[in-house]
């Protein structure tokens, strides 16, 4: 190199630093859609207990167990018409909302945080997609301290698309709204609706296991046959991410 030109490191400036940013230059480029209930927060459990006690009382008998083997990651437009179709029992589609709301106030409680604070501090873009409420969504990140982590108009709902969870629609939907190709998305996922939906929008997932209503043998053999990587913990889902983003 001749005196005159300018190396390509400023004074005090390492190879291990220019790689560094590099490495985050390219997360980036990457895009990770978050499952709301069941990955952020351990809402599945709670919100399927009441939803079983509530259907019981209108003469649709249920135990929470049943309720999660049956429901976990429809939408409540799904649940609505099977219920329908099955016992002619109409029900409001957020019949049980405000009674999970209030439960949420004591009982929630994050799955996520670790995990969004990394991916914050390497600017790793982020959203939700989910097919709960948005104010449902709102409510839980607020009371669990990760909105922090999300602008709210990152937050997707089956209430944009004509489709929800297990059909791609919600996923594509984020997907362009957030400016990234299927290919560079990976998502968080605790539903084998959710899973389905993933692989049709033709995007990289990981299952969370973390969240109560999952510890069911019956539930993790229900993930397990999508043959898809498996984290029960934040510890573990973040390992994965960083392994993905590379």
């Amino acid at each position: 190199m001749k005196m005159n030109e300018k190396c390509s490191f400023t004074k005090g400036q390492s190879v291990k630093d220019e790689k560094k940013k590099m490495t985050e230059k390219n997360l980036m480029q990457k895009l990770i859609i978050f499952d709301c209930d069941g990955v952020l927060v351990d809402s599945e459990i709670i919100a399927n207990r009441i939803d079983a006690e509530l259907l019981t009382q209108h003469g649709y008998p249920l135990t929470t167990e049943e309720c999660i083997k049956r429901f976990t990651g429809m939408s409540d437009q799904s649940v609505k018409q099977m219920i329908l179709e099955e016992s002619g029992l109409e029900i409001s589609e957020n019949f049980s909302e405000s009674a999970i709301l209030q439960a949420f106030e004591n009982e929630l409680i994050p799955l996520m945080l670790p995990v969004l604070h990394a991916v914050s501090e390497h600017n790793i873009e982020r959203c939700v997609a989910s097919n709960s409420l948005k104010k449902r969504i709102i409510h839980a990140l607020e009371l669990t301290k990760q909105i922090q982590f999300f602008k709210k108009e990152h937050i997707f709902t089956s209430a944009q698309v004509q489709r929800g969870k297990p059909a791609p629609d919600l996923f594509l939907f984020a997907a362009d709204q957030m400016g990234y190709a299927p290919k560079d998305c990976l998502v968080i996922e605790d539903s084998v609706a959710g899973i389905q939906a993933a692989y049709e929008a033709g995007m990289d997932t990981i299952a969370f296991l973390g969240g109560g209503h999952t510890s069911f043998e019956w539930y993790k053999e229900r993930i397990k046959i999508h043959n898809v990587p498996i984290a029960y913990d934040s510890t573990e889902i973040w390992t994965m991410i960083e392994g993905y983003m590379k």
